[in-house]
């Protein structure tokens, strides 16, 4: 006895919302491989970096003798901005990209694909 309520809810997806849907996997799997190979061809960290970067405060006190306290904060945002393109950090980075990009698919598939074009 299955009723008169067959409702498949992939009959009713638009073909343009099919193909976000599609787009939206593509980027997410695509992204995930691409991070998970970054990963593993990461070298590992140098220790020269570490010596002579913000973290050294003799560097800090100089930086903040001569240009304040907002050019430290200004010097250690553009240091973490500039480490997320370095290494495993760019494996995650790829990783998060590529699951906002998927998301933002899905999210537009969802909610605004089934609507009709004005002419």
């Amino acid at each position: 006895m299955s009723g008169g309520n067959n409702l498949d809810p992939a009959a009713k997806r638009s073909p343009f919302q099919k193909r976000l849907y599609l787009a939206g996997a593509a980027v997410l799997l695509g992204s995930l491989i691409a991070a998970a190979i970054i990963y593993a061809m990461a070298p590992a960290p140098d220790s020269a970096v570490s010596m002579y970067s913000i973290a050294d405060p003799r560097y800090q006190i100089e930086l903040q003798r001569i240009g304040g306290t907002a050019q430290v904060l200004m010097a250690e945002l553009h240091q973490w901005f500039n480490g997320l393109w370095q290494g495993t950090a760019l494996a995650y980075t790829v990783a998060v990209l590529g699951a906002l990009l998927a998301g933002a698919c899905f999210f537009v598939g969802y909610f605004f694909a089934d609507e009709e074009p004005y002419l």
